[in-house]
């Protein structure tokens, strides 16, 4: 309630009980307006390559367009080539059906903004999506949710199919600690809720005491994403303040003076950075349906790098087999705490897990309540081969066996800049690289928009194995250098 009037947010959320228990791809009729808007500080944003190009990942769910009833708005800052959008086209049945039920629209703004906050400051673009959506079931599907994405919702007249801002902070590193411990899941030793440097000092002081062992701690920003927010300490050389510690910041532009607005505004957590032989960071992707109920939707071992791996490079599906099952079991229980709280939606968590003698620990890093990196892939791989997830094994089974991929968005060179998205395209498919239905495998670009200004893409690399996969990637990468050898 506000002044004793409803909630209008409140009242469109309402709507989408019609949805059910129903996945996505399980939907038979209706618009879903795709807002692929990163909403994220801008100094985050530019800490990633390509940024603006990156809402074109969520290009995906136009895969859903392959059932009849469906139609779809897609919403993008810039515009997107037509050969982009007829290359996803190209894997449904009937693409051009697909294509007269499918309305792109663009702002074509490159301002360093998120989209929604573009999309606020253009009532007229707010009133094209609204005439879209006149008389018709629909619904917005967000990468994440802030007030931005809430006041379109308003404006456009439809309910938005994600967690809503109200749970962000269930979603910040804070947040995830608090969720995790309530569902009894272990987390880190450290501490969150921290404002200001003394504090955080306070907390690696009594981290050190109480881990006298511990080599590292990381300070990590509440809403910091990619591992692009964290910060770590040499514990070993710590005496005081963090300010004089040895640290590594994970972005390459950050510093104390701009890390220490962001902890103030923001707030941040310590914790022990957890090293052991064989160390994973696997992830799981859930959602939570209108009704409250909850399923897993992925599993992923997470490919990580930059300062001692704590930056997001790609993933490979299925997470392994040997510990998958625990991380799954600690998943659901976040799970359930959070449909208790009314998050709805898709979303992501992040573990850490470390072989022991009896099998493995298993700790919480964080939630992510939004879509992420591991996001689209999944998506690709199930849409593109008709299959179906199975939780109790974890594969997603097609008529062809189990399918597994490899998947990434930072593979970039400045000799891809020669590169245009037809060429690419052309390429993969006259070398046989390309998806093919009939075996189930094969190659999927996405990013293809980020090649002309930043010599960058990305990949999801679908096989029957995982090492078949990895085969695929290296035979890609070969092919794109030797496409850049030739127009350079």
């Amino acid at each position: 309630m506000t002044d004793g009037r409803p909630d209008p947010f409140e009242q469109l959320q309402a709507r989408l009980a019609v949805l059910g228990p129903k996945a996505l791809s399980d939907l038979e009729s209706g618009t879903i307006v795709v807002l692929p808007s990163i909403t994220f500080p801008v100094e985050e944003l530019r800490k990633i390559i390509g940024i603006a190009r990156y809402e074109e990942r969520l290009l995906c769910l136009l895969l859903l367009l392959q059932t009849p009833g469906m139609e779809m708005v897609f919403l993008t800052s810039l515009p997107v080539d037509e050969a982009i959008v007829s290359y996803y086209l190209s894997f449904l049945d009937d693409p051009e059906d697909a294509a007269r039920r499918l309305t792109m629209v663009t702002l074509s703004d490159d301002a360093p903004l998120s989209l929604s906050e573009k999309l606020l400051n253009r009532p007229d673009k707010l009133s094209e999506i609204s005439g879209l959506l006149e008389g018709r079931e629909a619904f917005l599907l967000p990468f994440n949710v802030t007030a931005a994405e809430r006041a379109i919702a308003i404006e456009v007249g439809a309910p938005i199919y994600g967690p809503g801002p109200g749970h962000a902070y269930d979603g910040s590193k804070s947040g995830s600690r608090h969720v995790a411990r309530e569902a009894g899941v272990p987390v880190p030793i450290g501490a969150e809720d921290l404002h200001s440097i003394p504090a955080i000092d306070g907390a690696l002081r009594v981290l050190k005491e109480a881990r006298p062992g511990a080599r590292s701690a990381v300070v990590k920003i509440n809403y910091g994403f990619s591992g692009q927010g964290n910060v770590i300490v040499d514990l070993d050389r710590f005496d005081g303040s963090v300010l004089e510690a040895p640290v590594a910041f994970c972005a390459s532009e950050e510093s104390w003076s701009s890390f220490v607005s962001k902890i103030e505004r923001d707030g941040a957590i310590v914790e022990e950075m957890l090293r052991a032989e064989e160390m994973a960071s696997p992830s799981v992707q859930m959602r939570i349906a209108p009704d409250g109920s909850v399923e897993e939707l992925s599993t992923h071992d997470q490919i990580l790098g930059g300062p001692d791996d704590q930056v997001y490079l790609g993933c490979r599906f299925p997470a392994d087999p040997s510990y998958r099952p625990l991380i799954s079991a600690a998943a659901s229980s976040i799970g359930k705490v959070l449909s208790s709280k009314g998050v709805v939606g898709a979303f992501g968590m992040d573990f850490l897990v470390a072989p022991t003698q009896s099998g493995f620990d298993v700790f919480l890093s964080e939630i992510n309540l939004r879509l992420g990196g591991t996001s689209h892939p999944f998506y690709v791989a199930k849409l593109v081969t008709g299959g179906t997830y199975d939780p109790s094994s974890g594969r997603l089974l097609t008529s062809q066996g189990q399918t597994c991929y490899v998947a990434t968005d930072n593979i970039k060179s400045d000799a891809y800049r020669a590169l245009t998205p037809p060429m690419l395209i052309e390429a993969i498919r006259s070398r046989g690289l390309a998806f093919h239905r009939g075996s189930n495998s094969g190659v999927v670009l996405h990013l293809l928009g980020a090649l002309k200004e930043h010599g960058k893409l990305g990949v999801t690399c679908i096989a029957h194995g995982v090492e078949a996969a990895d085969d695929l990637y290296a035979d890609l990468v070969a092919v794109l250098d030797e496409l850049a050898s030739g127009h350079t």
